[in-house]
């Protein structure tokens, strides 16, 4: 028996959602560990770190995606994580 057709989402929202969740999560969660490798001064640490928490971090990111129900807000939040990231990574 097929879904309601109210409860399904359009291809387009289902495309933005997963590529928010995989590209942008990707992306801000590298974004995040450069930061962390600039305010820390001991860079050893860091990039062990970074080889553990990336992973958790990035599947975090993915899920949270998936939580918040429109594509737009999704790409909304992690431009602007990703921008202050960014900003403190050039200053």
């Amino acid at each position: 028996m097929p879904a309601k057709q109210k409860y399904l989402s359009s291809t387009w929202k289902r495309v933005s959602k997963v590529t928010a969740s995989i590209i942008g999560s990707y992306i801000l969660t590298m974004l995040i560990h450069v930061v962390t490798a600039k305010v820390v001064t001991d860079e050893t640490p860091v990039i062990m770190t970074t080889a553990y928490s990336s992973f958790l971090m990035w599947v975090g990111f993915m899920v949270l995606a998936f939580f918040i129900r429109k594509a737009w807000h999704v790409w909304g939040i992690y431009a602007l994580l990703s921008g202050i990231c960014l900003v403190i990574f050039l200053v």
